[in-house]
């Protein structure tokens, strides 16, 4: 739940709760509640078993090839021998649009030094307003749309921000769930980089 006066897609609300109306954490029954005693060892279980299935993402960089907006087709393989940050986002996503432009930032500073990105954005019945957020983020990188197959050759996508560093020799170092920060990815990048 967010603050009053916020709805449910409100900044500040979280993704869901454990607690709530009819679970006690106390681990006694209630009205029609679930009896966490019993319940949480089975709910953990299903929650490492759907993190391990889910959330699995290719160790070896997967072979993808996208359009970009700027009308030349791109094939990950073509960037070897550079680190490559590919980060998918939602063109109705905050945090995404945020991370854009720290990204767009990042890209202008080390693209010397080796450094790639590539964005791709998940909802793809939104690419008409695709161009417009690549010129009020200042993106100079390659950007496309994240098709089905290749959302599925990173692991699938479910939530984002989602962000992968790939080392020189093809090898994905680093996935990132969700916002990470533009310090935090500096970081990372310049230890990529061997700065």
């Amino acid at each position: 739940m967010g603050r009053p006066g916020q709805g449910q897609s409100g900044k500040g609300t979280g993704p869901c709760s454990l607690s709530g109306p009819g679970i006690k954490m106390s681990g006694e029954e209630s009205g029609g509640g679930l009896n966490m005693r019993r319940t949480l060892p089975f709910l953990l279980l299903s929650l490492v078993f759907l993190w391990s299935m889910g959330f699995s993402y290719p160790k070896k960089a997967p072979e993808i090839k996208f359009a970009g907006l700027d009308g030349k087709e791109y094939r990950l393989s073509d960037f070897r021998g550079r680190v490559v940050i590919v980060n998918f986002f939602a063109s109705h996503c905050p945090p995404c649009m945020v991370e854009l432009k720290e990204l767009a930032k990042l890209y202008r500073k080390y693209k010397n030094d080796g450094l790639v990105i590539v964005s791709l954005m998940t909802d793809t019945e939104a690419a008409p307003l695709l161009p417009q957020i690549v010129e009020a983020k200042g993106i100079t990188y390659p950007v496309g749309l994240a098709s089905e197959e290749i959302m599925r050759a990173f692991g699938n996508i479910y939530i984002t921000p989602t962000t992968f560093i790939i080392d020189r020799e093809g090898q994905v170092v680093k996935r990132l769930v969700g916002y990470a920060g533009e310090k935090y990815l500096e970081k990372k990048v310049r230890e990529y980089l061997g700065k």
